[in-house]
C-alpha cells in the first residue's frame, strides 16, 4: 500500500474509507500543499469548466425555483464535482450512492410540486445531502458524528469565503508559471478567457439591440429562459453568473486545503455524576407523566378534571410534547458524546428513551383527534411526520447507548432522508384537500344542508383549502370529488374562485424552461382558465 502512494502523491489523502494506512494520516499537511499545486497547475482545466458550470447554474435556476431544469441543474452539479475530484485524484467511494440517488431524488420532486413549503424543504435537503457527500468523499468520516459534521460543514463555508478570490490569485499564479517555461510551447488560455470576459457583455449589448428590432426573436429569447428582456435583467444574470463562478471555485480550492483535521478528539471527559443528577430528575417526571398518559390518555378509564371532556383533554399539547421529544433526543446525545460512560447513566437514558416514545406516542393520538375536529393543515401532517421520524431516530439513540460501534450519524441522516423524500413524492396537500372535502360533504349533511355551497359560505374552515398549491388540483379541480366546483359558472364558492385565480396566476408564466408538472396537470385540469 505505501509504494502505491509513492507512485501517487496526489492520491495519499483518497484511501479506502474501510482502510487507512499511518502514513497517510503523517503527510496531511504535504497532502494539502499537492492539492493545491495540482489544482493550480490545471487552471486552464478548472476556470473554463467552472464558467461553464455557472453558465449552467444561471440557466437553469435564474428565476426557475421548480421548473424542470432543477432535475438537470442537480444532475450537473454532481457531474461538475465529481469530474473535479477526478481531475484532482480523488476516487469515488461506492457508499456515495444512497447520497447521489437522493440528491437526484429530491430534484426531481422539484419540478413535480408547487407547494412552497417542499420546494423550500427540497433545497434545504439537496443543500445538507450534497455537503454530506462532498465531505464523504474529499475525508475520511467513518467515525464522524453530528457534531463533527456541522463543524465541518461551517469550517468548509468559512474557507470557502475566505478563498473567494482565489481564481485572480491561481490565474497570476498560472500565468506566471507560463513564463518561466519555454518560449516555444506557446498557451493561449489567457486569451481566452480574456476574449471571454469581453464577448459577454458584447453578446448582452447585441442580444438586446437585436430583441428591439425583430418582435419575434424578442418573443422567443423570453419564452424560453423567462425574464424580461432589458439591460437590467442581463446586468443580474451576468452578476449571479461571476458570484456562482467564483463561490464555486473558492469551494473547490478550500476543499483542497484539507484545513478540516479527520480524526475525533475524545470529547467524553465530563463527571457523569452531573448528567445522571440532572437525567435522574427528569427521568422521575416522565415517568409520572407516562404513567398520566397511560391511565387517562391511552385507556382513559380515570376522572378527568372538571370542566374538561374526555376529547377536549385529548386536543391539546401535542405542540409542547413535540418540543420535549426533541428536547429529550437532544439531552440523550448530548450526555452520551459529553459525558464518561456510566451504567447507571446508561440505565437512566434508556428509562428517559422509553418515556419519549409514550411522549411520542400520545402526541400522535392527539394529533389524530385533532385533526378529525378541525380537519387536515400542511403543518398537521408535518407534525405527524416529525413524530414517526423522532421515533426511528430515538430507536437508533438506544440502541447506540449500549452499542457504541452503531454507525448513528449515517443511520439517521438515512432516516431523515428517506422519509423526507417520502413525504415530498406524496404531496401533502393533495391529501389535505382529499380529507378535507370528504370531511365538509359528511359535516354538511349532519348539519342538514342539502345545497353545499350554501353550508360553505357558512362555514370559514374551507379557505384554507383555496391557499393550497396546484399539487391538490387532482382533487379540488374534480366534479367528481369536489361538489364545491362549478366549472363554467359564472358565480361559485368565494374559496374556490381564490383557489383557481391563483392557479390561472401560476399557469400563465409558466414556459419551457420552468415548466411543472403539477401546475402543467393542473392547467388542463382546470376549466376555469378556458
Amino acid at each position: 500500500m505505501s509504494e502505491y502512494y509513492q507512485n501517487n502523491p496526489s492520491n495519499a489523502y483518497a484511501v479506502n474509507q474501510y482502510f487507512r494506512p499511518e502514513e497517510a494520516k503523517k503527510e496531511e499537511v504535504k497532502e494539502e500543499t499537492i492539492l493545491t499545486k495540482l489544482m493550480k497547475k490545471q487552471f486552464s482545466f478548472f476556470a473554463p469548466f467552472t464558467a461553464v458550470y455557472a453558465l449552467f447554474y444561471a440557466f437553469c435556476l435564474y428565476r426557475n425555483a421548480s421548473g424542470i431544469t432543477y432535475p438537470f441543474f442537480v444532475a450537473g452539479t454532481l457531474c461538475y464535482f465529481f469530474l473535479s475530484m477526478k481531475k484532482l485524484g480523488v476516487p469515488y467511494k461506492k457508499d456515495s450512492l444512497f447520497y447521489i440517488v437522493s440528491i437526484l431524488l429530491l430534484g426531481i420532486s422539484n419540478c413535480c410540486t408547487s407547494s412552497p413549503q417542499l420546494l423550500w424543504m427540497n433545497k434545504l435537503g439537496i443543500f445538507l445531502l450534497s455537503f454530506i457527500l462532498i465531505l464523504h468523499t474529499i475525508y475520511y468520516d467513518a467515525e464522524w458524528n453530528l457534531p463533527k459534521y456541522l463543524g465541518a460543514i461551517l469550517r468548509t463555508i468559512g474557507k470557502t469565503t475566505v478563498c473567494l478570490f482565489s481564481p485572480l490569485t491561481d490565474l497570476a499564479s498560472f500565468y506566471d508559471a507560463k513564463k518561466q517555461q519555454k518560449k516555444d510551447k506557446k498557451d493561449n488560455i489567457l486569451y481566452i478567457i480574456i476574449g471571454i470576459s469581453c464577448s459577454i457583455p458584447l453578446l448582452i449589448v447585441m442580444t438586446l439591440l437585436l430583441g428591439s428590432a425583430d418582435v419575434v426573436f424578442r418573443n422567443i429569447i423570453e419564452n424560453i429562459l423567462y425574464f424580461d428582456f432589458s439591460f437590467t435583467e442581463f446586468f443580474r444574470i451576468f452578476f449571479l453568473i461571476a458570484a456562482v463562478f467564483f463561490v464555486s471555485y473558492a469551494l473547490l480550492t478550500a476543499l483542497c486545503k484539507k484545513t478540516i483535521p479527520e480524526e475525533i478528539s475524545e470529547s467524553r471527559k465530563g463527571e457523569p455524576v452531573i448528567a445522571i443528577t440532572i437525567t435522574g430528575m427528569l427521568s422521575v417526571l416522565y415517568l409520572l407523566f407516562s404513567f398520566i398518559q397511560i391511565f387517562y390518555l391511552f385507556i382513559g378509564n380515570m376522572k378527568l378534571p372538571d370542566g374538561y371532556t374526555y376529547a377536549a383533554y385529548a386536543r391539546q399539547g401535542f405542540f409542547q410534547l413535540l418540543t420535549v421529544c426533541l428536547i429529550n433526543l437532544i439531552l440523550v446525545l448530548v450526555c452520551l458524546h459529553f459525558f464518561k460512560e456510566n451504567l447507571i447513566l446508561k440505565v437512566i437514558l434508556t428509562v428517559i428513551s422509553g418515556c419519549t416514545f409514550i411522549m411520542i406516542l400520545s402526541s400522535a393520538l392527539r394529533m389524530f383527534m385533532y385533526i378529525a375536529t378541525y380537519h387536515l393543515t400542511f403543518l398537521r401532517i408535518f407534525v405527524l411526520w416529525s413524530l414517526a421520524v423522532i421515533f426511528l431516530l430515538m430507536t437508533g439513540v438506544t440502541i447506540y447507548i449500549y452499542l457504541q460501534r452503531f454507525p448513528l450519524f449515517f443511520y439517521s441522516v438515512a432516516v431523515v432522508t428517506v422519509f423526507y423524500i417520502g413525504l415530498s413524492f406524496a404531496h401533502p396537500d393533495y391529501w389535505i384537500a382529499r380529507y378535507n372535502i370528504a370531511q365538509y360533504n359528511l359535516e354538511a349533511s349532519a348539519a342538514g344542508y342539502d345545497n353545499l355551497d350554501e353550508y360553505s359560505a357558512n362555514s370559514r374552515s374551507e379557505y384554507y383549502l383555496s391557499t393550497l398549491s396546484a399539487d391538490a388540483a387532482p382533487i379540488l379541480l374534480d366534479e367528481n370529488r369536489n361538489p364545491y366546483y362549478h366549472p363554467g359558472e359564472t358565480e361559485s364558492v368565494y374559496w374556490m374562485e381564490n383557489y383557481c385565480r391563483h392557479l390561472r396566476l401560476d399557469t400563465d408564466k409558466m414556459g419551457v424552461r420552468n415548466f411543472n408538472f403539477s401546475l402543467y396537470y393542473a392547467k388542463n385540469k382546470g376549466k376555469f382558465f378556458d
